[in-house]
């Protein structure tokens, strides 16, 4: 009895050693940053978005950071850091809501007052949506991660799959000399390797535009809805951040985008709604609120765009420019004509033409 007892007791002591032991690495090395930023000696490699972007906002060091979808992907953080100065961290959600975006942007400014910059896109197909809406719809969304419970840490620290697939790689490569450091956010989330640009991968296959069955008017529950997500999820944040400049603009889609909206009968309605959110947006005066829609030589050339909305990083890097100089910021004085310029673009586009 005496021996079994010993033995139970021994293999108690061994299980908890080898929590300890594990919680200890994952704790040190850390890779997703969610108790302190990169340990010197060790090479970080990012490449989960929703896991390691929380532990950057909270423990790395910047003044400006790029945040949005897909969209904002192909940034070069360089890029932004050569125009504005300053350091920058590049922290996307692909797919992600405005809320989701919005809420990481508020976390941003609570831990570090450092932040003056913010750049993000505003993807015009999420102008109207639920202002309460998040992605779980992209697998298991890890909370743990984002709260400040050290109970439920347990899902992190105790994760064998961090520990053998993450952990110990990383320090078996700083063993055998592999250079310290950490992916940049030039390469972070860029997915211009894996993908084809063209007329073919832009119309998804289209082979006509149809004539709308019927055009959905703006009602107020749609107005209704577009109010209560951009007062939340953008204007908010800004009125309540004065030293911070929001650098906002509208996703450039391609014009088969809106040869689609127009076929749904569409279209109109989301004129509507982008006047309506623009005209909230203007009334904070640190939102640099900005519209590429109407260069046209861009969204006309499906040679730019990997489908009807995803362009290549060359246009991603033309935004930064076009920030940073002022090229198409829309003002109290001036989107009435931008609006009226590009609606009637796109309600007269010949689309047939873009199928020949």
């Amino acid at each position: 009895m005496l021996s079994v007892k010993k033995w139970l007791a021994g293999m108690l002591a061994l299980t908890l050693v080898i929590l300890v032991t594990v919680a200890g690495v994952i704790i040190y090395v850390d890779p997703y940053f969610h108790y302190h930023g990169p340990q010197a000696g060790l090479y970080y490699e990012l490449n989960n978005e929703r896991s390691q972007n929380d532990g950057i906002i909270r423990h790395f060091s910047y003044d400006g950071m790029i945040i949005g979808t897909s969209m904002s992907e192909n940034f070069k953080a360089s890029e932004a850091e050569e125009l504005w100065g300053g350091t920058f961290i590049k922290v996307p959600f692909a797919g992600g809501t405005y809320k989701e975006q919005n809420d990481n942007i508020a976390k941003a400014i609570k831990y570090n007052p450092d932040l003056k910059i913010v750049i993000r896109p505003l993807d015009y197909a999420y102008l109207m949506d639920d202002p309460e809406r998040v992605r779980d719809d992209l697998g298991d969304y890890p909370d743990y991660l984002y709260d400040n419970n050290l109970f439920n840490d347990v899902n992190y620290i105790f994760n064998k799959d961090i520990f053998y697939g993450i952990c110990l790689p990383m320090l078996e490569d700083a063993q055998a000399g592999k250079a310290a450091g950490i992916t940049s956010f030039d390469d972070y989330a860029n997915w211009m390797a894996e993908a084809e640009f063209g007329p073919e991968a832009a119309l998804l296959g289209r082979t006509e535009y149809k004539a709308p069955e019927q055009n959905q008017p703006f009602v107020d529950e749609v107005k209704e809805m577009v109010e209560a997500n951009i007062t939340q999820n953008v204007v908010e944040l800004a009125q309540a951040n004065h030293d911070v400049d929001f650098y906002y603009y509208l996703t450039p889609y391609s014009v088969a985008w809106w040869g689609s909206q127009k076929e749904l009968g569409t279209l109109e309605r989301w004129l509507a709604v982008e006047k309506y959110a623009i005209e909230m947006m203007l009334e904070c005066d640190n939102i640099h609120l900005y519209s590429f829609n109407n260069e046209f030589d861009v969204v006309s050339d499906l040679n730019n765009y990997r489908d009807e909305c995803h362009h290549g990083d060359w246009i991603n890097s033309q935004i930064l420019g076009w920030l940073y100089s002022g090229t198409d910021q829309l003002t109290k004085e001036n989107y009435k004509d931008y609006l009226a310029v590009e609606k009637d673009y796109y309600t007269t586009f010949d689309y047939e033409g873009l199928l020949k």
